[in-house]
């Protein structure tokens, strides 16, 4: 597995926190904050995606909003979808988004497939689970995120 480069332990508590610029016009030309996880699926499903990357809007009329792009979502959607902080503490912080109406490759279908993204602030460790609506398993992951071109 190659590892993915991350920030040290004080940058992961202000993660993937807006950037604060000192003008509208240094705002608008900010780039997004970008976080890319490398997880490994334990499950052998197939529904945990091997790579993850998050955004966060910077500025403009999306300031704050949050994108995740995996293959799954590549293969399904074809574009990123909206995620959400649904957890934060001084530990670690909680990413959540969802896929509706999936099927499998032996043709089970859920509604919903809920995700997951626990990243431990301290060291860029991850987790992440897919539940899907309807089943009892837990599909999960483990890996580490980081921000590219950080050391």
């Amino acid at each position: 597995m190659r590892s993915v480069p991350f920030l040290p332990a004080l940058a992961f508590a202000g993660l993937m926190m807006p950037v604060s610029a000192s003008s509208a016009q240094d705002r608008a030309q900010e780039a997004p904050i970008v976080m890319m996880c490398q997880i490994v699926d334990q499950s052998g499903t197939g529904w945990v995606p091997e790579f993850i990357m998050l955004t966060r809007q910077t500025s403009g009329p999306k300031e704050g909003r949050i994108e995740v792009f995996d293959p799954i979502l590549k293969r399904l959607v074809g574009r990123p979808t909206e995620a959400r902080i649904t957890g934060d503490d001084r530990q670690s912080r909680t990413y959540g988004w969802a896929l509706a109406g999936v099927r499998n490759a032996s043709g089970q279908r859920t509604e919903r497939l809920d995700y997951r993204l626990n990243l431990r602030k301290a060291d860029g460790t991850a987790m992440v689970t897919a539940t899907a609506l309807g089943y009892d398993n837990v599909m999960t992951g483990t890996g580490f995120c980081g921000f590219p071109g950080a050391e």
